[in-house]
């Protein structure tokens, strides 16, 4: 079932953000034979979170587990989507917003040694760097990461301090975003795992890394999410007209997309944890910017 908050904070990061992902904590953990999910398609469905775990190793005692073990579910939104230098992930500016379980005393400042670098609404923001990749692997830079805590309800993970600044006002406001404008909600809402992409058509001097190749003006949103039981992954489309659906059935990287109703094209991708899965996935990643240059 979808987490208390997972609603506001869907709604503060679409705000924000092209594309936003959720996923219950236990796949992160890599437990993802409760869900009946082999080890490459589980791995597959962690790429929007692939940086989380390893900025959290990078502060040590423990803090991937601990933050993990004390969340219920983790979101991240993510726009501005670049080509790795060499090899690599795409690119983009992105923040992590892991819930903290209710009635939970995680304090994040434990895993900080030095002062705050920044503050937004009154709370303090941490700096720290480490080497993640992030850049591909012809730019060995490290990646610089800024966290906050809100109370004991949200802890954030940003790759830029602007955006973690945004977020966090917006979290915090008395005026609480809701979803109530984002088309199929209720649908998507109560899986385990799920992305949802609003086109906003700014990506195009990118369109490759953005993987905004086959998506034409009249596209609206993307969406994904896990059906557990049927251990299948689901893509709808909703756009004005069949252009944007008819150009990513003739790249032939996706069981085809069928029309379902007025307005919405679906498909699915059976998880069989075999080569065309992964493939297939990986082109489904890369409709959402979690495309993977190798």
């Amino acid at each position: 079932m979808a987490a208390p908050d997972q609603s506001s904070i869907a709604a503060v990061l679409l705000q924000q953000f092209e594309t936003v992902f959720y996923s219950r904590p236990d796949l992160l953990f890599g437990s993802q034979a409760s869900k009946n999910l082999s080890k490459h398609d589980g791995n597959t469905l962690r790429i929007p979170f692939a940086y989380l775990v390893g900025a959290l190793d990078a502060l040590g005692n423990g803090a991937s587990a601990d933050v993990l073990a004390n969340s219920e579910a983790v979101l991240v939104g993510a726009k501005d989507f670049s080509p790795p230098a060499g090899l690599g992930g795409v690119r983009s500016r992105s923040c992590y917003v892991v819930v903290v379980q209710s009635g939970n005393a995680f304090d994040f400042r434990k895993y900080f040694h030095e002062s705050p670098i920044a503050s937004v609404a009154n709370l303090p923001i941490w700096r720290w760097s480490v080497k993640l990749g992030e850049f591909g692997e012809s730019d060995p830079r490290p990646s610089s990461l800024f966290a906050a805590q809100i109370a004991h309800s949200y802890a954030l993970i940003c790759n830029d301090l602007g955006e973690l600044q945004t977020v966090a006002k917006r979290l915090t406001s008395a005026d609480a975003q809701r979803s109530s404008d984002i088309r199929e909600w209720a649908s998507i809402s109560s899986h385990d795992v799920w992305g949802y992409r609003r086109y906003l058509q700014t990506e195009t001097n990118r369109t490759v890394a953005a993987g905004m190749t086959d998506v034409t003006p009249t596209a609206e949103a993307l969406i994904f999410f896990l059906d557990s039981e049927k251990k299948t992954a689901v893509l709808r489309l909703l756009a004005s007209d069949d252009s944007t659906a008819a150009k990513i059935n003739a790249e032939a990287k996706l069981p085809l997309l069928r029309p379902i109703i007025s307005g919405a094209w679906e498909t699915s991708i059976p998880l069989s944890g075999d080569a065309t899965t992964s493939e297939r996935m990986g082109a489904m990643m890369w409709l959402f910017g979690f495309g993977l240059y190798l």
